[in-house]
């Protein structure tokens, strides 16, 4: 066998072995039982030195054709978090930073302030050069994402701006490119 076909078929088990593992990781997290602090949703979210683990929030503005901003922002319930600026933003490339739970919880209460799991999983039309706005929120043993690009209800740009001057504003530190 080729060194080539050797390290096709040594990557793509790696990739489905990974992929696996951060599907198990998910459900294991979303489904454990509750803890935290009296009736309050903090099970979801924790805060505090841990590296990145289950998915707690991501949020991503897509490109267009004109000076939109693109970048996505995931946040962990460990309170890691990542950010790709991708164009039209103010910081470019791979950065990370550590979110408090209080940011954490805030973001969560908000969600349920505005509905988010009652909003459609999608909308949009048939137009070409507008960004997306896509949220996705694992919390509570619920996963859900929204796609909006066209008859967005304005609860949910508010979340997403509510999110943005939470987050956005934090201490990001650059990280290396992966290779």
């Amino acid at each position: 066998m080729s060194t080539r076909m050797i390290l096709t078929t040594l990557l793509a088990l790696a990739l489905v072995t990974a992929c696996k593992t951060k599907h198990d990781t998910v459900e294991e997290n979303a489904t454990a039982p509750a803890k935290g602090v009296g009736e309050s949703t903090a099970p979801q979210v924790s805060g505090g030195e841990a590296t990145a683990d289950s998915l707690f929030l991501s949020l991503e503005r897509t490109p267009c054709f004109g000076p939109c901003k693109a970048y996505r922002l995931n946040i962990y319930r460990s309170g890691y978090a990542t950010y790709e600026g991708r164009a039209n933003v103010e910081r470019e490339g791979m950065h990370e930073a550590r979110i408090g739970r209080d940011t954490l919880e805030t973001i969560l209460k908000e969600a349920e302030r505005i509905g988010f799991y009652d909003l459609e999983d999608e909308y949009d039309s048939p137009v070409t050069d507008l960004p997306s706005l896509i949220i996705r929120l694992v919390s509570d043993g619920r996963d859900k994402q929204v796609k909006g690009r066209v008859g967005v209800p304005p609860k949910f740009r508010t979340f997403a701006e509510t999110v943005e001057e939470l987050v956005l504003p934090m201490a990001w530190k650059p990280t290396a490119p992966q290779e």
